[in-house]
């Protein structure tokens, strides 16, 4: 293995296990005043396992991908398979649960958050900014039909070499990412910064019946 590959591992796997553990993690969670406890917790047993299984799916490919072709091979990756992957997580989902990952900060415009996704980015923001613990989640009702579920992302060490300060990204990388993405918002970040959520929308009859 190299040591490309091991600093890799050592980066993105504990963080694969902070996010995959939103409830354990923190014990901050916090109620939402339009949300009763007992519709919390529904909609966190139907969709916790859903987040989980994309971040498990794309970890692990991305592992593939830089054990395959280094860093920018990683980031083409990223570019090109990361929505396709999301959508066929998605299809292998019981009860039509859809599945996105957004950020304030997002590279690729089909990623830009919706009103009710900025009001749930704008919610782990001013819990981080008052000094505390990142929320392990955020539940929202959204009109008479849905349910959404947000779990928080941070930013691991080896993120930085796509996700950092571009004056000390690889050049190729750097190139890379302008060339594709000329109105790139996510870089700039330093490591343990929040960087947005996994979103899984849930039927309100899932929740409810």
């Amino acid at each position: 293995m190299s040591k490309l590959f091991a600093a890799f591992r050592r980066a993105v796997e504990p963080m694969a296990v902070l996010v995959l553990l939103p409830v354990l993690v923190s014990g901050c969670r916090q109620e939402s005043p339009e949300i009763q406890p007992e519709e919390w917790t529904r909609v966190t047993e139907l969709a916790e396992p859903a987040a989980s299984a994309l971040l498990r799916t794309l970890v692990g490919r991305l592992t593939g991908a830089v054990e395959e072709g280094g860093i920018a091979h990683a980031m083409e990756f990223c570019s090109t398979e990361a929505i396709p992957l999301t959508r066929m997580v998605q299809a292998d989902l019981e009860g039509n649960l859809s599945l996105k990952r957004t950020s304030f900060r997002y590279r690729n415009p089909e990623n830009a958050p919706d009103q009710a996704e900025e009001e749930a980015l704008r919610y782990f923001e001013e819990a981080l900014r008052s000094g505390g613990a990142a929320p392990s989640s955020y539940v929202q009702r959204v009109g008479e039909g849905e349910y959404r579920y947000y779990q928080p992302l941070f930013v691991g060490e080896f993120c930085l070499q796509c996700h950092g300060d571009p004056e000390v990204m690889d050049p190729g990388v750097r190139d890379a990412l302008g060339e594709r993405y000329p109105g790139d918002l996510a870089t700039g970040y330093r490591a343990g910064e929040f960087r947005g959520v996994v979103r899984v929308s849930l039927p309100a009859a899932l929740v409810e019946g």
